[in-house]
């Protein structure tokens, strides 16, 4: 089941990536029922070192200069994150990011670690790391606000309940400024990180408000959503595949949600039938489009399961639909036409070249794709190539709703 979903929105398409510019589309759907999470951010453990990363780098700076506050907080959880990642390496984690490079310097040689910002555990640590990509799924849960990222005051009780028992000044000295953490400090102080971290408080806590959503969001049904995703954990029905417990969801959701689920469901099917057609001909440069649309016709497609009407407001939809009407008349010289105006039409909006083109009846692939395979008909109807933000949040509910109401 590959997703081709964006991580965060903070690594918007620049041209390079969504060239058919689904990312509105499905964000827009996605976040009628979903509105705090990312398509990352499924680690509660993650989510519960952020908070208290936020809370020490602000007891430390939070009354700098404000022309200096944001770059001390920020350089300050930067070398914060890169502790916590070798103290939970020690003890275990799994959910570490960055963990490839903490695992090449945990299994180096060196006598100790260095905690720097020429040490980086990412290529780009603040983007990439929980600074980047989980502090805008804190916000919109109310855990955090601002540009430095500040605690609430309900962020502000979770993270003091994660740092109690814990020697702050011990921390905070091996990260408030460049430094090096030596194995035996690592060896000491991990256990009692790891503890603080994984109370069972912090996590039933943290769970829900992760999985409720704010009552100001846009996802009006997200308390329902939660509610249908609760009962099926409780009946150790929410399974590992993303369409099955979709469709789980929506058997027992209220009619509002199930409306919700019952677009997305009909929005994917086209976002699915609209790759599979532009994809492929990534990988036909210099061919006659007869030929291509031969090779798609050869699949004997049936589009039956495409909906007849797509839903009212949404982007791209006139784009949308004529890929749609033309796919459900099996019009594949239609809807190659109508992907490749498409991209070209995105392209063109970024300030960019389309990926491909047709000169009379060849065509010309600017960006070529060597794996790119038309898909079977059973993988039309089952495949889901973005996954609405509902990828995490039934993560995070099965990895932690189930443990405890198992």
């Amino acid at each position: 089941m590959p997703f081709l979903s964006l991580l965060d929105d903070r690594a918007k398409p620049k041209g390079s990536r969504d060239p058919l510019g689904f990312e509105l589309v499905w964000t827009h759907f996605g976040r009628k029922v979903v509105g705090n999470l990312t398509t990352i951010t499924s680690s509660v453990e993650n989510f519960t070192v952020a908070l208290l990363g936020f809370y020490w780098v602000h007891q430390i700076h939070g009354n700098a200069d404000k022309d200096s506050r944001e770059r001390l907080i920020r350089e300050t959880f930067l070398r914060y994150e890169q502790l916590a990642a070798y103290l939970r390496y020690q003890s275990g984690s799994k959910e570490i990011m960055g963990i490839t490079r903490v695992h090449k310097h945990m299994t180096d040689q060196a006598e100790s670690l260095a905690i720097s910002l020429k040490a980086q555990i990412l290529s780009n640590q603040a983007s990439y790391g929980l600074w980047g990509l989980y502090s805008s799924a804190l916000k919109d849960s109310g855990l955090v606000e601002g540009s430095d990222r500040k605690l609430t005051a309900e962020g502000m009780d979770l993270a003091a309940t994660i740092a109690q028992g814990l020697n702050a000044n011990e921390f905070i000295q091996l990260f408030r400024v460049d430094g090096q953490l030596s194995r035996h400090e690592c060896e000491r102080l991990a256990p009692q990180f790891w503890h603080a971290i994984r109370k069972e408080t912090v996590r039933q806590n943290l769970t829900h408000i992760l999985l409720r959503g704010r009552h100001n969001q846009s996802a009006s049904v997200q308390e329902g959503l939660f509610a249908a995703t609760e009962k099926l954990v409780r009946a150790g029905k929410l399974t590992g595949k993303f369409s099955q417990n979709l469709n789980q969801v929506q058997s027992v959701g209220s009619p509002e949600l199930q409306k919700c689920l019952e677009e997305i469901q009909r929005v994917e099917r086209v976002l699915v039938a609209a790759n599979n057609v532009f994809y492929y001909l990534l990988t036909q440069d210099h061919r006659p489009v007869s030929s291509v649309v031969e090779q798609i016709e050869s699949q004997a497609y049936d589009y039956e399961h495409l909906p007849e009407t797509l839903p009212q407001g949404m982007t791209r939809r006139s784009s949308l639909c004529e890929i749609n009407d033309n796919l459900r008349a099996r019009n594949h010289w239609g809807a190659v036409s109508a992907v490749i105006k498409l991209n070209a039409e995105v392209m063109k909006a970024r300030g960019g070249a389309p990926w491909v083109t047709y000169d009379g009846d060849i065509l010309n692939v600017k960006v070529k794709s060597e794996t790119a395979v038309l898909r079977s008909r059973e993988a039309l109807l089952d495949d889901w190539d973005y996954d609405y933000f509902l990828g995490s949040y039934f993560r995070i509910a099965k990895a932690n709703l189930e443990e405890r109401n198992g």
